[in-house]
């Protein structure tokens, strides 16, 4: 059966996108939804459980803000909703972590619909508030409200999917390493990368009966062209080139300063003290944090276990007070481990753990 399918967007990518995922909600029939939406008028992205599928209206999957990784709040929602079938809006790296967080914590997901998309990068959130004044200050003498601002500022970095986006450099130090921005792993993954996002995105299915139940010959515009499929992953392997390189450069420049081995990492954490904030945001953390043993050290493979699982969301960098360069830190040693391994994080709902 044909797992790849194709969606015109009549020039409105984000309008696209947000009209199939209400009918992939009501297809489904979901009972709710964790999405991340506006805090109003602020520029924050916030984690959000709605049961109202009119509220897809109020998101945009392709804003480049990410405060917050929601696959953290995923085994509290399912326990608050026993037996519902609900949804999930989710980045690539937010996906990686809730494969990870299965493997490390005891909970169902069977009656979780993951739906992801492909990221361009997301911007440190002072850059994203002074892009955001940018466009409002242009748009002063027009009635426009603050989404359609917000909007502007996703369609702005939409223009540039074909491409795999213009500003790396800009970006959060997460997004500029991450050697995995396209989304494969979930149940419904929508495509943007490397596409004519304004003419069409494309869809694939992470298990083949989801079809049926969302009736996704309803909802597409059919079999996905090949050429466009390999446009797509022709992109993508070059913007995971680009990221390694600059991984390479970053892990160069830096120097002495990285860790040699996990054991110079646990060092850095015990150096820190009884900070733990970068344990406090992450989301494998959050359902199996490292243990300190005796004399407040940590034990070596709970340390070891948390790494090889790290999904590289850079929440930890953002919650560093010390502004530790965590994403390069954690992506060293994650690159030293899967070697050592051969384990990837994210890659397999089914591929165990290495240890335990």
């Amino acid at each position: 059966m044909n797992n790849q399918w194709s969606l015109e967007t009549h020039g409105d990518p984000l309008g696209k996108v947000r009209s199939l995922i209400k009918k992939i909600w009501l297809g489904a029939n979901l009972e709710g939804m964790l999405v991340t939406m506006d805090d109003g008028d602020e520029a924050r992205a916030t984690p959000r459980y709605v049961i109202d599928p009119a509220s897809i209206d109020e998101i945009n999957p392709f804003k480049p803000l990410m405060e917050f990784n929601i696959a953290t709040l995923i085994p509290s929602t399912l326990a608050i909703h026993p037996g519902s079938k609900i949804g999930a809006l989710l980045r690539p790296c937010e996906m990686r972590a809730l494969i990870e967080m299965t493997k490390h914590a005891p909970f169902n997901i069977d009656n979780l619909l993951t739906v992801s998309v492909d990221c361009l990068g997301t911007l440190p959130a002072d850059e994203y508030q002074w892009r955001l004044e940018r466009i409002e200050k242009a748009h002063s003498a027009d009635e426009i409200s603050s989404t359609e601002v917000k909007d502007e500022l996703a369609q702005e970095a939409l223009k540039f999917a074909r491409q795999g986006g213009i500003i790396p450099y800009r970006y959060r130090s997460a997004c500029q390493v991450c050697t995995s921005p396209a989304t494969n792993q979930a149940n419904i993954n929508i495509h943007i990368l490397g596409l004519p996002v304004r003419q069409q995105i494309l869809l694939s299915l992470g298990d083949p009966k989801i079809a049926e139940t969302i009736r996704i010959e309803e909802l597409t515009d059919g079999s996905a062209d090949k050429t466009l499929i390999i446009q797509h992953e022709r992109i993508v392997s070059k913007m995971c080139e680009r990221h390694q390189r600059t991984l390479d450069r970053v892990n160069e420049g830096l120097g002495d300063l990285l860790p040699a081995d996990v054991d110079a990492v646990i060092q850095q954490l015990e150096s820190c003290g009884d900070c733990q904030k970068c344990m406090d945001v992450c989301p494998i953390c959050s359902v199996d944090r490292p243990d300190r043993i005796a004399g407040g050290h940590y034990d070596r493979s709970s340390v070891m276990r948390w790494l090889v699982s790290c999904a590289g969301c850079g929440m930890c960098e953002q919650s560093c007070p010390n502004h530790l360069p965590t994403s390069a830190i954690f992506a060293h040693i994650r690159q030293q481990l899967a070697q050592e391994w051969e384990y990837v994080p994210g890659r397999a709902m089914d591929e165990p753990l290495p240890l335990r």
